[in-house]
């Protein structure tokens, strides 16, 4: 399957252009499977690749799904930044404030035009870290015995709330 309209956001560059999460952005075909959507990041050459809902969720938020070329990710920071810009540069509008539904999370957005880029905020809520799973693990590219340079992985999370 040929996914067409994908736009590839540097997402979190610095002030200078340098840095930043290449991140694929397209519109979701509800037609497609996880293995189609999966494949889209890997053709653009990007680590993850966001997909935007057709239409706000019954809870109010417009619907934001990524993946990786092996799993689904239950939050992205980089792949939210380049949602919420892509959904502003469709618009004509200077502000876009809004709520976006992922991972069964949903929570505000803003998304400004600047001369030279777009700002986007959000609150990314109550984030814990933990260990990867072996098939984190393997999603994020390492094996068991490959460990980061200075450090184990973590994982960052949003925990379940309190009963």
């Amino acid at each position: 399957m040929s996914w067409p309209d994908v736009t590839v956001v540097d997402a979190c560059a610095r002030r200078d252009g340098r840095g930043g999460s290449p991140t694929s952005v397209t519109d979701d075909d509800p037609a497609a499977t996880d293995a189609n959507r999966r494949a889209v990041a890997a053709a653009a050459g990007t680590s993850h690749a966001a997909f935007l809902g057709p239409g706000r969720t019954p809870d109010g938020g417009w619907p934001v799904r990524f993946l990786t070329a092996t799993a689904e990710l239950s939050g992205c920071g980089h792949g939210t930044v380049a949602a919420q810009a892509v959904r502003l540069t469709r618009t004509a509008l200077g502000e876009l404030n809004d709520r976006q539904h992922t991972g069964g999370r949903r929570f505000d957005t803003v998304a400004i035009r600047r001369p030279a880029d777009i700002e986007v905020w959000f609150d990314q809520g109550l984030v814990a870290l933990r260990h990867p799973a072996p098939d984190e693990r393997a999603a994020l590219g390492l094996t068991a015995d490959d460990p980061h340079p200075t450090d184990a992985p973590r994982i960052a999370h949003h925990p379940p709330p309190d009963p």
